[in-house]
């Protein structure tokens, strides 16, 4: 288990870290004299060194970390596996455990209660640990506390406060970093009106915190640690060692995913390739699979232009909750889990999600690639927000298209029960994809695997596979080696089902997936657009256009443009009109009684679309 959350976690970045403070390395000298030069004045100074930043691990560091971590999972690890085995041990060594502290369990009963005491006892220990090493542990804490379906209760709740509750830097320390990047020393009050000292969150890399601009615009600042690339660094390399070493002994490539993770994470530690990201981003979400302008399926904000630098970036303000911190919320509200409230809202958060990573995949083929809870924020309405595009991914358009050939072949799948032509194609495709099994593994395995990441997780497997990801029979056993863009493709399927399986939702993503997938087979090789962030967000003005305005004609497609927009503009009108006037002419009681009856009615259509 723990293996598998150091493989579906995020390892840092290989990006070089700046020199030392107090000395300029040859990287700096060279940047500080092609400034000199650019200005053409002798008195220009050169950039100061970033602030608080350390030299790059030793070696001995490096190790003293990786030596810290493991002696103390390892006996969280080795616990369990005596109480498992306890039974078929001899009274010699049965005795000797009993000294070692830790319980041997007599009856089924017991039995319960040392796992339930192993569950705390392990959670407070992997807790502590992490949040002494931090660096890239706590990613690992991370996606843990995410995982409910796969982790004891007492890990996953003692681990949430890792997704934005880390101690915060000093407020003095953030500001002196955006006077740096930002504003060549100048006070920070030269851009913002007011800016909060308290910060909105705290990551393993960077905080954010709310300001108000100069110009009344509320923006969120996200400002990076100075000191957390050397660290981060080290222990990526620790594990990428350790996955190399072990590779014979560990059950998948981990090797292989951590190089992935690590590439795709380079850009984590620079803001500017995260602000370039986060427009593809929102590009990718606003278009079809097919290429077509669309309505969002996901809020993404978006940079302020001009406002970022490599550990400094300014962005839009999204007002509402994390998913994670969803839960309390609900509660304070009086909405319980289980009622049609909270069931309504879930579904639309899947909806949301499951569109909005379709047409990152299927459509762009340009992936957010750090989707967990802490990064999902929920609006008004049940609205979805997609923050820090840090972590990004484009697959080719050859692996997308094999990506949607194998959707359907899922979906096809699950309508007729299976076939020996499926697994074959099965094979096949997870062949093209660059996944191999290992030798004894069943011709059923490929099959398997691509039930695991696109079919419903409570449908049967073939094979004699479990859907349970760290089952001894699940087909992830039987991988000798895949792709590395399988890797953050996995990331978000399973933060997916993992959102359903906590509601208690069958979900489908080949079935919800399959209309983008159709439309991007459709599409081909060449594509139907040209890439959907070059695309202007509102058609450009030309020059027969502007003739035309001139004299006198308008064109039908502004017409229908225009009537559309107003459209949608009166009808939202209307509908609040008509709630302001309800609250005073319909009495508490009925209006109370019908929000319920539409509650039940909302449900019941949601369900029933969902199954369809």
């Amino acid at each position: 288990a723990m293996i598998l959350a150091l493989a579906l976690s995020q390892p840092s970045s290989s990006a070089l870290s700046s020199p030392p403070s107090g000395r300029i390395g040859p990287h700096s000298a060279r940047r500080a004299s092609a400034q000199c030069m650019a200005a053409g004045s002798v008195g220009v100074q050169p950039e100061p060194l970033p602030l608080g930043d350390e030299a790059p691990l030793t070696p001995a560091a490096r190790v003293k970390r990786a030596l810290t971590f493991w002696g103390r999972v390892v006996p969280i690890l080795g616990a369990y596996k005596v109480v498992e085995v306890a039974a078929d041990l001899p009274a010699p060594l049965r005795f000797a455990v009993g000294l070692s502290g830790v319980r041997i369990p007599e009856t089924e009963t017991e039995s319960g209660e040392v796992y339930e005491e192993l569950h705390e006892w392990g959670s407070q220990r992997l807790e502590s640990t992490i949040q002494e090493l931090k660096g890239f542990y706590v990613k690992t804490g991370q996606v843990i506390s995410t995982r409910v379906d796969l982790f004891p209760e007492q890990y996953t709740s003692r681990l949430a406060s890792l997704q934005d509750s880390l101690d915060p830097m000093p407020a003095a320390v953030v500001r002196e970093v955006i006077e740096r990047e930002l504003l060549q020393g100048e006070p920070i009050s030269s851009l913002f009106a007011s800016f909060d000292d308290e910060p909105l969150g705290a990551a393993s890399i960077a905080q954010v915190h709310g300001a108000t601009l100069l110009d009344g615009r509320r923006v969120a600042v996200k400002v990076q640690r100075p000191n957390c690339e050397p660290k981060l660094k080290g222990d990526i390399s620790n594990l990428k060692r350790f996955a190399k070493a072990l590779g014979k002994a560990l059950p998948v490539d981990y090797y292989t995913v951590f190089c992935e993770l690590e590439r795709a994470l380079y850009g984590e530690l620079d803001f500017l390739q995260e602000a370039q990201s986060a427009l593809k981003v929102h590009a990718s979400v606003s278009h079809t699979a097919g290429g077509k302008p669309a309505e969002p399926a996901v809020a993404v904000p978006l940079p302020v232009p001009g406002l970022a630098s490599r550990r400094v970036l300014v962005m839009d303000f999204i007002p509402g909750t994390p998913l994670n911190k969803m839960a309390a919320v609900l509660e304070e509200r009086g909405i319980k889990p289980g009622s049609p409230e909270s069931e309504l809202a879930g579904r639309r958060i899947l909806a949301q999600l499951t569109e909005a990573f379709g047409r990152m995949m299927l459509g762009a083929g340009f992936i957010h690639g750090d989707p967990h809870p802490g990064n999902i924020f929920l609006m008004e309405g049940a609205r979805v927000a997609l923050i820090d595009c840090g972590q990004v991914k484009q697959i080719s358009t050859d692996f997308r298209l094999k990506l949607a050939q194998a959707v359907l072949s899922v979906d096809e799948w699950q309508q007729t029960g299976g076939s020996p032509e499926l697994v074959q194609r099965a094979k096949e495709s997870m062949a093209e994809f660059g996944v191999t099994f290992v030798d004894d593994a069943p011709d059923e395995a490929a099959a398997a695997l691509a039930l695991l990441l696109f079919g419903d997780p409570d449908a049967p497997m073939p094979g004699g596979f479990s859907n349970a990801e760290l089952s001894p029979d699940s087909p992830i056993k039987a991988i000798a080696s895949f792709p590395q863009e399988l890797v953050l493709l996995g990331r978000a399927t399973i933060l997916i089902k993992g959102i359903a399986k906590r509601l208690g939702v069958r979900w489908s993503l080949a079935a919800k997936w399959k209309p983008a997938a159709e439309a991007a087979l459709e599409c081909g090789v060449d594509g139907c657009t040209m890439p959907v962030w070059s695309s202007p967000v509102q058609p450009a003005v030309t020059p027969a256009a502007s003739a035309a305005r001139a004299a006198g004609r308008t064109r039908f497609a502004e017409v229908a443009s225009s009537l559309s927009a107003a459209g949608k503009l009166l009808g939202s009108w209307a509908i609040g009109r008509s709630g302001a006037a309800a609250r005073y002419v319909v009495p508490e009681p009925i209006r109370a009684r019908a929000k319920k009856v539409a509650l039940r009615v909302a449900t019941r259509v949601a369900r029933a679309r969902d199954t369809a």
